[in-house]
């Protein structure tokens, strides 16, 4: 597994060599766009919308419109306002992991240790696992990558530490810009509706859920490459019905 990004963990005065590692994958099949009559690749150009020139990298700056009006800044203003790469990782305190909010949560990394040719030691980064894990606490970090400063929350995983990237709070849209239709709901209804939630309840194995989407993809291209029919099913709205006789056909079917 190749590491996106290496430096060190700042604990107090301790620096841990660390390696980070996406802890997931793409699983999509790629699909090119493509010219229906030849196949042949569709490729974008840049071309300005006044004069219709098409554009080379150096053409092109970055602006900021204001009340119809073109601020235009240079990379090096933009740059100079960049948080610097320190490669360091420092942990800004400990907290209990429920205290997350759910929707903070982003993306996921597996925190491993440096190579030992590269500086990297065991005994600092078991130290913290060890100490996190006796005081059952998570830690928050922040760290700079690629001109963007993130913060996430670091907990114990297997053998190192599994990294959990954080949303800040402007990032997350509250939920009052949805659009939520209120309704009253008879208490016996909502009575039923419990009694199909117990019915349904179970113990949640996240290993049984797999993606099936892109192997049905890759079969899809096989019967395309082989020259076999595709057939496309025909999508029927689901049809309006009584809330209280799908209920009570559910809790039959669970007496069963």
């Amino acid at each position: 597994m190749r590491s996106i990004w290496s430096g060190h963990v700042v604990f107090g005065t301790i620096f841990i060599p660390v390696r980070l590692y996406a802890a997931s994958g793409n699983l999509h099949v790629p699909f090119h766009q493509v010219h229906k009559e030849d196949c042949g690749r569709v490729r974008y150009k840049k071309v300005c919308d006044k004069d219709g020139e098409e554009l080379t990298r150096e053409d092109i700056g970055k602006a900021y419109i204001i009340a119809g009006e073109c601020i235009q800044f240079t990379d090096e203003e933009i740059d100079a306002l960049k948080p610097a790469a320190t490669r360091t990782m420092e942990v800004q305190g400990f907290c209990d992991f429920d205290e997350i909010p759910v929707i903070a949560l982003n993306r996921s990394y597996y925190l491993g240790t440096e190579s030992p040719s590269r500086g990297g030691v065991g005994q600092s980064f078991q130290l913290l696992r060890e100490a996190m894990v006796k005081r059952g606490k998570v830690a928050i970090v922040k760290w700079v990558a690629r001109s963007n400063e993130y913060i996430g929350v670091l907990q114990p995983h297997h053998d190192g530490f599994l990294l959990k990237q954080l949303l800040y709070h402007e990032q997350v849209r509250s939920p009052e810009e949805m659009e939520v239709i209120e309704a009253e709901v008879n208490p016996d209804l909502v009575d039923k509706g419990a009694q199909v939630v117990d019915s349904m309840a179970f113990h949640f194995n996240w290993e049984d859920y797999t993606e099936t989407y892109t192997q049905q993809v890759k079969e899809l291209i096989e019967k395309k490459a082989l020259g076999e029919p595709i057939e496309i099913p025909e999508f029927k709205p689901p049809e309006v019905k009584s809330l209280e006789a799908e209920l009570e056909k559910m809790l039959a079917t669970v007496e069963d």
